[in-house]
């Protein structure tokens, strides 16, 4: 490899975005028939390599070689789910299928307070807040561009359809005002048989302990005894 091949994969390997021709020129002060040339034998002899080299509308980049996209995309998936915790992916799919949406509307549908999770999602660069366009003064949140890459989508449209992926998911059916709490559905899961005999003496011991029932039963009477002592 030449130095001015060379030259050219360091700095795209630094610049880690696409390169303009002319860029590459004035930065190596070098024609562009010398630099193109200098392109194509870099491009051949990364051509078998996990980096390969991509050429478009006269800009230039490294980028991993499509072959081995699966690989790449097994890794990053796994990286992903690693790193973000249920509440952080839960967020992350609730800014995704509902974009631009606020904090406080990501909070009511989670039912917790969102903060620490956004802030974590931003500080990783998946989702951005930026100014409502209805509302200036209102903040808004949305996924990037390293949301898709880091997904392996071209563009948000490619977004498994959310109809799609909850249509077999089920919730359990229940009527209005037949919720019950667990010491209920506890009781009638596990039927217990009543001791008659022991219920007197259980209210005997309650009103023992709650010396306060009388008065709160008959406050007039007590109020009136009171009066009659004095």
């Amino acid at each position: 490899m030449s130095n001015l091949n060379s030259q050219i994969e360091s700095i795209l390997f630094a610049a880690s975005r696409p390169v303009k021709i002319s860029e590459l020129t004035k930065s190596l002060d070098k024609k562009k028939p010398e630099i193109q040339t200098a392109i194509d034998e870099l491009k051949a002899t990364l051509f078998h390599r996990g980096i390969v080299l991509l050429e478009k509308d006269d800009k230039v980049q490294l980028v991993t070689n499509p072959e081995n996209a699966k690989a790449i995309g097994n890794f990053m998936v796994a990286e992903q789910r690693e790193k973000l915790t249920d509440a952080a992916i839960e967020t992350l799919a609730i800014i995704a299928y509902k974009q631009p949406i606020s904090r406080a509307e990501i909070e009511a549908i989670r039912g917790v307070n969102s903060q620490y999770i956004l802030r974590q999602l931003s500080i990783r660069g998946l989702v951005e807040k930026n100014s409502s366009p209805d509302d200036a003064r209102r903040l808004v949140y949305k996924t990037t561009l390293e949301f898709m890459t880091h997904l392996g989508l071209r563009d948000m449209k490619t977004l498994p359809d959310f109809e799609e992926v909850t249509k077999n998911v089920q919730l359990p059916e229940q009527e209005p005002g037949e919720e019950k709490t667990n010491e209920q559905l506890s009781t009638e899961e596990t039927p217990q048989e009543k001791i008659p005999s022991e219920e007197p003496r259980a209210k005997e011991v309650t009103q023992e302990k709650n010396p306060l029932k009388n008065f709160e039963q008959h406050p007039q009477k007590n109020s009136e005894k009171n009066v009659t002592q004095e």
